[in-house]
């Protein structure tokens, strides 16, 4: 009985290992200023704008918020993004340098191209969904990456890979994002303030 209690009390402290070490990313809000993106089709545009992201955490379950907003004038044409989704996911821990998480998202993209004479663009809603993982390399810096598929009404299986890393000190972070997305590319710097959670999984 004794060898029972002790074997579940290293599980329970392991698992409460991976828990504050999944949770430091999933409670936080996050600013990112787009470097860069471009659409394979009009690359002569260099699009910079925002994107800001905010995440909830219920012990396994996370939700997430994104919106960004992109633009760039080239000889009298002005081309704009907007662009948001929602979120919401499972994480999976596997170390405690290593957790997983999957996600089910629903967006919005629109894009306009416009001058003095008119305009023209798109409007899209998307569904899909996205796995990442996570691992920390040292105390402070973690690095992941994902893939992502959306589906449109005209574009199923529309693929999207995501790289990023960040470095913490205290509750905020300061870190970069790449995204490669089928017809356009992001590179990113962001800040994030995080509230750790101290539920357990």
């Amino acid at each position: 009985m004794k060898f029972i209690v002790s074997n579940l009390s290293i599980i329970a402290l392991t698992l409460g290992g991976l828990s504050a070490n999944a949770s430091q990313d999933y409670n936080f809000l996050q600013v990112h200023g787009i470097v860069k993106s471009e659409y394979s089709d009009i690359d002569q545009f260099g699009l910079t704008g925002f994107e800001v992201r905010a995440n909830k955490r219920w012990q396994n379950v996370f939700g997430e918020l994104r919106y960004r907003d992109l633009n760039d004038t080239e000889d009298g044409i002005k081309f704009e993004e907007d662009r948001w989704s929602a979120s919401l996911g499972y994480i999976i821990p596997f170390s405690e340098i290593m957790h997983f998480d999957v996600r089910a998202n629903y967006g919005n993209i629109e894009a306009e191209l416009s001058n003095n004479n008119g305009h023209t663009g798109f409007d899209v809603d998307y569904y899909g969904g996205s796995g990442f993982v996570h691992y920390t390399v040292a105390r402070n810096i973690n690095l992941y990456a994902g893939l992502e598929v959306q589906t449109t009404k005209d574009a199923p299986n529309q693929k999207a890979y995501h790289l990023g890393a960040n470095y913490a000190f205290g509750k905020l972070s300061l870190g970069t994002e790449y995204v490669k997305y089928s017809d356009s590319d992001a590179l990113s710097l962001f800040l994030r303030y995080e509230k750790v959670s101290n539920m357990s999984l």
